[in-house]
């Protein structure tokens, strides 16, 4: 087992104008700065050849098997760019302009997600768990969070990036893991602390995908670049009808909600009874009068684990006992079912790609690949570093 790797063993393995790329475990940090036509032009000239390796993964893989077209690669790529606000329509324009890719090559890498939802049945779920704790349940008050990305197994095939943006416009700072031209805000912390991740929730809340509306991914980015409290972000997206139906994780230094959202039915807020909270793929607010099901990816076994395991560590939780928690398995070597939430292998439906542990009070984040194949132990992250950089 690796020790936890420091930030000051970061090497930088590209630099454009003001954006600089760097490299640890495996993983890719592209630090950008200035407007957004600019972060979009360093991150293009920076990251294209690991694009490149998520597209031939994602894209070009879909295009051989006639699993996509280019009357849908259009369509998709069109209907985010036509919905953007000005400040992800200029960060496009900087990617084309660095990349030599078109707005189509852009947009259907970015958008391949939804796309992937749009196009699969009802128990195509896929596994995340989140775990909150703060106040009394956390060792010194403040919020700590774990965050397991579950997905498909080829989202390994190509690195895990932190993008960290220092926009010059008046917009927040924030972080963001997700992967190499794919944009939406999977797990971001901006430089307020307020914090989102994202589950799926088309198991419970419908898989119907919206085309009309616009995809939630540009609009989430939106919200955390100009959101300063948790209040503002609940408000704001109590104003929007999600194209697809997701469970979104929300907290700042002092508490924490999961937004429950159907693509047909609307959303429900889901406040915690105490001061923890466990997330994953089953909506659990009462209000919906439905009934509370498992996943195809062990929802409810995960659930419970991840409560009994903040129960029994009440009072004691840090981001070292955050990691800890979110390390353990939810699978046994024998395949029976064991303490925790994580899945380093495909055993149900997917397998937890990446970790995220957030320290929001101070700003950090710890990353983990725990996949024996494209192993990458905890990392430890600064932001507050990289926003000065």
């Amino acid at each position: 087992m690796m020790a936890e790797r420091s930030q000051r063993e970061f090497e930088m393995i590209a630099e454009e104008g003001k954006g600089k790329l760097y490299e640890t475990t495996g993983f890719l940090i592209p630090v950008l700065s200035g407007s957004s036509w600019e972060m979009g032009y360093q991150y293009g000239a920076m990251m294209v050849e690991s694009m490149q390796k998520a597209y031939d993964v994602l894209v070009e893989y879909a295009y051989k098997s006639g699993y996509l077209t280019d009357e849908d690669s259009k369509l998709w790529a069109e209907r985010a760019v036509s919905t953007f606000s000005n400040r992800n329509r200029k960060f496009y324009e900087g990617l084309m302009e660095s990349t030599g890719w078109s707005q189509v090559k852009i947009g259907i890498l970015d958008q391949v997600l939804e796309y992937g939802l749009y196009t699969k049945g009802l128990h195509a779920s896929i596994g995340c768990t989140s775990i909150f704790s703060w106040e009394t349940s956390s060792k010194d008050d403040n919020m700590y969070i774990g965050r397991n990305m579950d997905w498909l197994t080829a989202f390994n095939k190509f690195p895990q990036v932190l993008m960290v943006t220092n926009p010059d416009d008046g917009s927040y700072k924030y972080a963001s893991v997700t992967w190499p031209g794919m944009f939406a805000p999977y797990t971001i912390l901006n430089e307020h602390g307020i914090y989102l991740d994202v589950h799926d929730g088309a198991s419970m809340g419908g898989s119907v995908v919206i085309k009309d509306r616009p995809p939630i991914a540009g609009g989430l980015l939106d919200m955390l670049s100009e959101t300063s409290s948790l209040k503002a972000l609940i408000q704001r997206l109590q104003g929007v009808n999600t194209s697809v139906s997701i469970i979104l994780n929300l907290a700042d230094e002092s508490n924490a909600v999961s937004m429950e959202c159907s693509s047909l039915a609307g959303n429900r807020i889901r406040h915690p009874e105490g001061d923890s909270l466990v997330s994953v793929n089953t909506f659990l607010n009462p209000d919906w009068g439905i009934h509370v099901r498992n996943t195809v990816s062990h929802s409810l076994e995960r659930l419970s684990n991840m409560n009994d395991r903040m129960a029994e560590n009440k009072g004691n939780i840090d981001a070292a006992k955050t990691r800890e928690l979110m390390d353990l398995h939810l699978f046994e070597d024998d395949g029976t079912i064991g303490k925790g939430s994580t899945k380093p292998t495909k055993v149900d439906i997917d397998q937890t790609t990446h970790q995220v542990v957030t320290d929001v009070k101070r700003r950090e984040f710890w990353l983990k690949v725990p996949n024996p194949d494209s192993f990458a132990d905890w990392t430890h992250i600064s932001l507050k570093e990289l926003w000065e950089k």
